[in-house]
């Protein structure tokens, strides 16, 4: 029987060991994701300002995410002409969702006028299912910062 014990012990081990690596290795992956303040989004990075959108859509903070959008694109959607009709169109989302969580947001290209931002996403279900999404987003350079010109929908800002 001690045999026994000791021929299953290395493989418990072995077994525990490799869960915990990869639990390790999801962490970090969360972890690589810097959290953005919006005291100031004239100052971020066009990653930063698609970090923030989506932390700001996570936490339901639709101000900050108002604020992130171009002007040209808030003329030219229906669902963004207000603040309050943005905010009808986005609470939508919480219907079927419990949240959303940023993978990867990073720069694919940038100059003065213009950035695009390859990002990952992860949306947590109300069933607890969770699902990734990647695009990338459009940022124009504005005397504010820079700003998204085509967050959904659509219409683009070309302006």
């Amino acid at each position: 029987m001690k045999k026994i014990h000791l021929l299953i012990l290395p493989f418990v081990f072995l077994f525990v060991n490799a869960c915990t690596i990869t639990q390790e290795a999801h962490s970090n992956i969360q972890q690589a994701i810097p959290i953005v303040s919006s005291k100031d989004v004239s100052k971020l990075t066009p990653s930063e300002v698609v970090i923030l959108y989506f932390q700001a859509w996570n936490d339901e903070q639709y101000d900050i995410m108002y604020s992130l959008i171009s002007d040209g694109f808030k003329q030219i959607e229906p669902t963004a002409k207000t603040f309050d009709d943005f905010k009808a169109n986005m609470e939508k989302f919480y219907d079927t969702a419990l949240g959303l969580g940023v993978l990867e947001a990073k720069e694919s290209y940038q100059n003065d006028k213009e950035a695009g931002v390859d990002y990952k996403i992860e949306i947590t279900n109300k069933d607890n299912t969770k699902k990734e999404f990647s695009s990338t987003y459009t940022l124009k350079a504005r005397v504010n910062g820079w700003k998204l010109i085509h967050p959904y929908g659509e219409n683009i800002d070309t302006t």
